[in-house]
């Protein structure tokens, strides 16, 4: 099938999909499955270091060596990764043999405890001042309008206004490292990470130029911060 048509038609299913209700999200998980997701994550089972080593105490990454947030993502999102790590259809050295180590009901029970966590990011007021004709940020424009030609849709169309996330399969974008960013759409690209929800990332990225892919990393990195950074500023100047 032409991959502009596939891609469409994925887009639209999943645009659908996200205005169902959510069958399972972090505040569906139990309080027993989040106690014991986070004495995985702050202590390791099965013979594997703790999952704080690499993303922090409060889920909140290691932005400096590229580990990504993964406080306050959605549940299935987690648990999906877990399981992709786990039977080898996600490539990552770190990653594979620790997911591989735990069993099914402990990798949904640490996606659980992750989610259930505060986010990184502000997602109020990302989605608030988010951009919608964004001019000159090549990165930004890829990120709310798209592409044509080749076609690549809206980032925002599936992980939401801001690049927050969208439950349950979506994660947010906003925050994450700009080499965490660079290095997961590269491997969509080469197949390397070639599992997701109906494979939309791995037909979308092929589209994607390299050049495209450090600006569009870049922006969700840093530069879509930078609007609430600013209206922070500016609220706590006219409060002295």
């Amino acid at each position: 099938m032409n991959n502009t048509l596939y891609c469409h038609k994925i887009c639209r299913r999943l645009l659908f999909a996200c205005l169902l209700p959510v069958s399972w999200t972090a505040h569906g998980a139990d309080s027993e499955q989040i106690k014991q997701g986070s004495e995985i994550a702050l202590k390791g089972a099965s013979g594997q270091p703790a999952c704080v080593s690499c993303h922090g105490a409060k889920g909140e990454g290691l932005p400096a060596a590229g580990y990504p947030f993964l406080a306050g993502q959605p549940a299935e999102y987690l648990s999906q990764q877990l399981m992709h790590f786990a039977d080898g259809s996600r490539k990552q050295p770190i990653m594979q043999p620790m997911a591989k180590a735990l069993s099914e009901a402990q990798r949904a029970a640490v996606a659980a405890y992750y989610a259930s966590l505060p986010p990184v990011i502000d997602k109020k007021a990302l989605a608030e001042r988010s951009e919608t004709y964004p001019t000159e940020n090549k990165g930004a424009w890829l990120a709310y309008r798209g592409s044509e030609n080749p076609y690549i849709p809206a980032c925002v169309q599936c992980h939401g206004p801001g690049g927050i996330g969208v439950d349950p399969v979506f994660p947010a974008l906003s925050g994450q490292p700009e080499q965490y960013l660079k290095t997961q759409l590269a491997a969509m690209k080469s197949g390397d990470r070639g599992e997701d929800t109906h494979k939309l990332m791995t037909h979308l990225a092929k589209n994607l130029s390299d050049e495209q892919i450090a600006q569009v990393s870049a922006y969700f990195a840093t530069a879509i911060l930078q609007p609430v950074a600013k209206a922070d500023a500016q609220q706590k100047g006219e409060a002295k």
